[in-house]
């Protein structure tokens, strides 16, 4: 090759390089190279600061193998709890298989990482890493907005039926569960005194006292405009739905405070179990209904539990 020629292909060489590094130091995340013997050749700056590395990690002559970035993120805990160099091996293993990988990880401050591993042909292997907390945050958000309330914060009726569906079909296997059907009494000339968003205070107060009244396992859901639902599972006999309805009753007997006025209402609550009065989301959601119609014309601020022959009646 002539002079000339060698000079234009260091040239261009050259360039190529210059080029392969704009790349990674450009790419929109983190991204390392490792040559076959999984020898770090290149690291850009943005996986060096979302992996917070220290400088001292790469200020040695011979840069890190991809097993030493491994040890180092276990050893600091990075991949939580247990022993270091059992999470230090299953991701060689991971590794070893020479194949296109990819999966999340959340770093301990809370960063969502999306992780991918692609082998190289002749050996060598690209990792990248990408920044995701902010659509997975957004994600989780929409997920939740499509299926609580917005007003209460509460489940809505899409994950009101999904959890007593499931609560009936845990319940034909072990014991019993009950359907407290909620509904707020004279609710509408209040809300009409009051005005619309006093009323949606009043609503958002009724919904905290509710959720502070069951237990954990439990859920309280809204229906719709002032109606409210309980699905309370694990229970051992009907009197643990009754115990549940008249600690309902004395937090909403208790005065509200909406914009400096003292308000009163009551709620009445119709109950009905699984899997002794039905079992499925239709009987048990009728038949608490029936109830709750008792208990509102028998007077209103009261709990009753379904009886067939008085739905009969």
């Amino acid at each position: 090759m002539a002079i000339g020629q060698m000079g234009a292909f260091v040239d261009t060489l050259k360039e190529r390089v210059r080029m392969l590094e704009a790349v990674f130091e450009n790419f929109p995340g983190g991204i390392s190279l490792f040559d076959r013997d999984l020898k770090m050749v290149l690291c850009n700056e943005q996986q060096k600061k979302l992996l917070e590395y220290p400088d001292e990690l790469f200020a040695r002559r011979n840069k890190p193998t991809l097993e030493d970035l491994f040890r180092f993120n276990a050893r600091r805990g990075e991949y939580g709890p247990g022993d270091p160099e059992e999470y230090v091996e299953r991701r060689m293993a991971l590794v070893r298989t020479n194949r296109s990988h990819v999966y999340e990880r959340t770093r301990p401050n809370g960063t969502v990482l999306e992780i991918r591993g692609e082998p190289l042909a002749g050996g060598g292997f690209v990792t990248t890493y990408l920044d995701v907390t902010e659509q997975r945050r957004a994600q989780a958000l929409i997920a939740h907005m499509a299926h609580h309330d917005t007003l209460t914060n509460l489940p809505n009726r899409a994950l009101f039926t999904d959890r007593l569906q499931n609560a009936i079909a845990f319940a034909k296997r072990n014991g019993l569960m009950a359907l407290l059907y909620v509904d707020v009494d004279h609710f509408k000339p209040v809300n009409d005194t009051l005005g619309h968003l006093d009323g949606d205070n009043l609503l958002i107060q009724i919904a905290d006292r509710l959720r502070s009244s069951v237990r954990e396992n439990d859920t309280v859901a809204r229906l719709g405009g002032d109606e409210f639902a309980i699905i309370q599972t694990g229970i051992r006999e009907p009197d643990d739905a009754t115990v549940l309805a008249r600690r309902v009753l004395g937090e909403m007997a208790r005065a509200f405070d909406i914009s400096g006025k003292h308000v009163r209402i009551g709620v009445s609550i119709g109950i009905a179990f699984a899997p002794t009065d039905g079992i499925t989301i239709d009987d048990v959601l009728r038949k608490s209904d029936s109830a709750l119609y008792r208990s509102k014309s028998g007077g209103r601020g009261r709990f009753t539990i379904y009886e067939a022959e008085a739905a009969a009646v």
